[in-house]
């Protein structure tokens, strides 16, 4: 990515975050809300996080070494 794509990205993400006064807990509940209507629209797919830890694999690594 060139010098300008990236300079534009860092351009928009700070306009942004002063729209909410640089406070994380703002920029949180913005987005979060952005969600939710993006949700309602039907227009996007998300992939909701798994409901269940996935289980750990052994290792083959150990597996040889046993």
């Amino acid at each position: 990515m060139a010098n300008y794509e990236l300079d534009e990205i860092c351009r928009i993400r700070r306009k942004i975050s002063a729209r909410f006064d640089h406070d994380v807990g703002k920029l949180i509940v913005h987005y979060q809300v952005l969600e939710r209507e993006y949700r309602k629209s039907g227009k996007y797919k998300f992939v909701d996080p798994p409901t269940e830890k996935p289980k750990a694999e052994k290792s083959k690594n150990k597996e040889a070494a046993d």
